[in-house]
């Protein structure tokens, strides 16, 4: 009988001796996270979380991590509970709202308020990083297949424009199954509310937020960046929740 396809893929981490990681700012280490975190070793992956995603900010080690954490996230060979913590890292650096500049500065995502973004002080990691993720997300939703689980979901939130049709259908059935979390039900509806490209506003947004007191907080009381799009902050929150069915409230003992 054939393997499936992400039993089939080849070694996730080939090439990765091929880039200076030691050169890189924030790298320094990341090829041996990167090893560990194959291995199952969940201190890596933290790890791995705090270097590539530095309070919220990408920087150059982040993108040129993509490419082997989405083989990560692929392949079978890998243990589960890392394969979850490196698609969850996947989407947050897709959502990523700042990124560092070459002096190592922060520049962060803003907008006018007609609600157009801003544009950032070269290089603008924030966006290679997105573009990076969802270059290579089809390969972990291939993988992933009808599978429902969070980190499914938190990655459709994040790059919803790549997603195959299959996901749709496992948020659909996440949604109204009657039987999963209820933190899972928020994150498969936000991610079908974006499959389905429906339109999103404000009122939306907050009516998502009713699920976490936390969240009705940020959202009332100015927690969430000036004049960021609705779509944005719909997606955040949704990532959240994701996050919330996977591992529980941040924070939470």
């Amino acid at each position: 009988m054939e393997l499936p396809p992400a039993w089939q893929r080849p070694d996730p981490l080939r090439g990765l001796e091929k880039t200076r990681w030691a050169d890189l700012a924030h790298g320094a280490g990341v090829d041996d996270f990167l090893r560990r975190a194959a291995q199952g070793d969940q201190e890596a992956c933290g790890e791995l979380e705090r270097r590539l995603l530095d309070d919220d900010t990408v920087s150059e080690a982040s993108v040129r991590a993509v490419p082997f954490l989405v083989e990560l996230g692929a392949s079978y060979k890998v243990p589960g509970a890392s394969r979850d913590r490196v698609i969850f890292l996947l989407a947050a650096m897709a959502l990523a709202g700042a990124g560092f500049t070459w002096d190592g500065k922060r520049t962060r995502r803003r907008w006018n308020p007609l609600r157009r973004e801003l544009p950032r002080v070269a290089p603008d990691w924030i966006t290679q990083a997105r573009y990076a993720v969802a270059k290579g997300a089809p390969k972990v939703f291939d993988a992933l297949g009808g599978a429902e689980v969070a980190c499914s979901m938190a990655l459709a939130i994040a790059v919803p424009e790549v997603a195959p049709k299959h996901v749709v259908d496992v948020a659909q059935g996440i949604a109204f199954a009657g039987t999963h979390p209820q933190a899972l039900v928020e994150a498969a509806c936000v991610a079908l509310h974006l499959l389905l490209d429906e339109a999103t506003d404000d009122a939306w947004a907050h009516g998502i937020a009713q699920g976490d007191p936390e969240l009705v907080h940020a959202y009332e009381n100015g927690g969430f960046p000036a004049h960021q799009p609705a779509v944005v902050t719909a997606q955040l929150m949704g990532y959240r929740y994701a996050f919330q069915a996977a591992y529980g409230r941040p924070g939470a003992g």
